[in-house]
């Protein structure tokens, strides 16, 4: 994985200007295809790789990352985005910050999407918050909207190949159980924690939570390492909060 230090220079630079293009908030790895630039706004202070583009290039995919904004997207704290991605934005997308979005995933957006902070997308996934084409209720002769926006909440962890469509709405520390979950409707009744499979999905599990502490993770990696078939069980002096948090 490898910085391309002239598309970098270029799309900082078209996308800022160049006194703050200079100052590389952006970072391009592997093929980029930008089909338009749009407004890119963001909102934290200005610094070296607030967006990564492109990363993991040199690990399964050989297409390129694509990037056609026509409309507005938001950036409120570090973004990494992986090759393959495909990002087709006509209205407003949001990150919050602390967002992982895996290989090959797809965002089509015409209305909004917002993704709250320190979420991460498994990859080949796909949100849409549009059905693309109308249908017509025969009886009725009533068209409803095809498009309405979708609302993630903050520490979601998406499984490789989640289908996210229109007017989905989740709560904090949602879980999806992949392959091919798909959602589809408001979720922010379920208590945090929870997790989502099937298609549609539906709640199998609560009480559930991703441990993101990358030091913590390897010790458990380790235990299981030497001792497969025991259980890991943190200990209950320590805080379970602290304990999944990153550092």
């Amino acid at each position: 994985m490898k910085l391309k230090i002239i598309p970098t220079l270029l799309f900082n630079i078209r996308a800022f200007g160049l006194r703050d293009g200079l100052k590389l908030p952006v970072y391009v790895y592997g093929r980029l295809k930008v089909a338009h630039m749009g407004r890119i706004d963001i909102r934290c202070p200005l610094r070296r790789r607030i967006i990564a583009i492109g990363l993991n290039s040199d690990k399964t995919t050989t297409t390129h990352t694509l990037w056609n904004n026509k409309g507005t997207i938001v950036v409120e704290g570090p973004t990494y985005i992986n090759h393959g991605c495909v990002l087709l934005n006509e209205g407003t997308l949001i990150f919050r910050g602390n967002a992982l979005i895996g290989l090959d995933t797809v965002f089509d957006i015409k209305q909004s999407l917002e993704l709250g902070h320190d979420c991460s997308i498994g990859y080949r996934s796909h949100f849409t918050d549009t059905d693309s084409h109308y249908t017509v209720d025969l009886a009725t002769r009533r068209i409803s909207n095809n498009t309405r926006g979708i609302r993630i909440g903050n520490y979601n962890w998406f499984g490789a190949c989640t289908f996210v469509k229109k007017g989905t709405v989740t709560p904090d520390y949602l879980l999806t159980a992949s392959p091919n979950t798909l959602l589809c409707k408001d979720y922010s009744s379920l208590p945090p924690h929870s997790v989502l499979a099937g298609s549609p999905a539906r709640p199998i599990k609560e009480g559930i939570r991703r441990i993101y502490n990358f030091f913590n993770e390897h010790q458990i990696r380790q235990h299981f390492k030497n001792h497969p078939d025991q259980d890991f069980t943190i200990d209950s002096q320590l805080n379970l909060d602290s304990y999944c948090r990153l550092i």
